[in-house]
């Protein structure tokens, strides 16, 4: 914890990137929660959270790989801000969802939220060497990962709170508002130079990434490597579980226990 708090204490840059990490991550709680609620309020369909979720996982896989050679090429501070005012943008959008019937809009807008994530998540992976000395990275990758569990509990919790209390629409602002908060923290990143480009040199022969062939070359060490293996297929599987019990959740919430509360009340009344 000492080495966390030092961390946040010395470095500037990474207190920032902190900073901004902290309150646009539980702002996508808040979006998570108050989409998927919005999704069952409107059509009492777990289909449609099915359709949310998809148009929110599609998008992401397919930008990865795009966003990956962008900010390969790019400044990744400019890449990074750029997401996060998109992300203000289409956040706001949600708002325009509420009073409409039709789901096209949550899909739509869900996908283009998504999309963009890629670029600054990643974006913030690449920059931490730059804005960690080799002696901090360790710390900084730690300080990351725990800070997106730490996240997603207080933000849910909060999400779930402020969509009872005050409605969609706060939900959706707060949101957008992480987002603009984020993009602030990361234009005060400042290193020698006020570059954030990666590094370019020319590349030998044996250097050259052949994406498709490197692809297979890894499929044939998961099938040589068993512990490998079984740990990608964990990973598929706890995917696959874990968003099927997301539909659950949300059907739960929102249809099966209210019902049975009012059947409940209705026992007890004698009615």
């Amino acid at each position: 914890m000492s080495d966390f708090v030092d961390l946040l204490k010395h470095n500037r840059n990474y207190r920032y990137t902190w900073s901004g990490q902290v309150v646009s991550e539980i702002g996508d709680h808040f979006n998570n929660i108050a989409v998927f609620s919005l999704a069952l309020a409107t059509t009492h369909s777990g289909l449609v959270v099915t359709g949310v979720m998809l148009s929110r996982a599609i998008p992401a896989v397919m930008a990865g790989p795009l966003a990956g050679v962008v900010l390969d090429r790019l400044d990744r501070k400019r890449i990074m801000i750029a997401s996060d005012l998109i992300r203000t943008v289409v956040a706001l959008g949600f708002i325009l969802a509420i009073s409409r019937k039709d789901t096209w809009l949550l899909y739509a807008l869900s996908a283009l939220l998504m999309f963009a994530s890629p670029f600054f998540t990643s974006g913030r992976s690449a920059i931490l060497p730059t804005i960690a000395s080799q002696k901090e990275l360790h710390t900084a990758n730690s300080l990351t990962q725990t800070t997106q569990w730490t996240t997603l509990t207080i933000g849910a919790f909060l999400g779930g709170a402020s969509v009872t209390q005050f409605g969609y629409e706060w939900a959706f602002v707060f949101n957008a508002l992480s987002f603009f908060f984020s993009a602030l923290c990361i234009s005060r990143l400042h290193v020698p130079g006020g570059s954030f480009r990666a590094e370019r040199r020319d590349l030998t022969e044996t250097e050259v990434v052949r994406p498709w062939h490197e692809y297979i070359e890894g499929l044939r060490y998961m099938r040589a490597s068993p512990l490998i293996l079984g740990i990608g297929l964990l990973s598929v599987g706890w995917a696959s579980g874990g968003g099927a019990a997301q539909i659950l959740f949300s059907l739960f919430g929102e249809l099966v226990l209210p019902a049975s509360v009012i059947c409940g009340r209705r026992r007890a009344w004698g009615c």
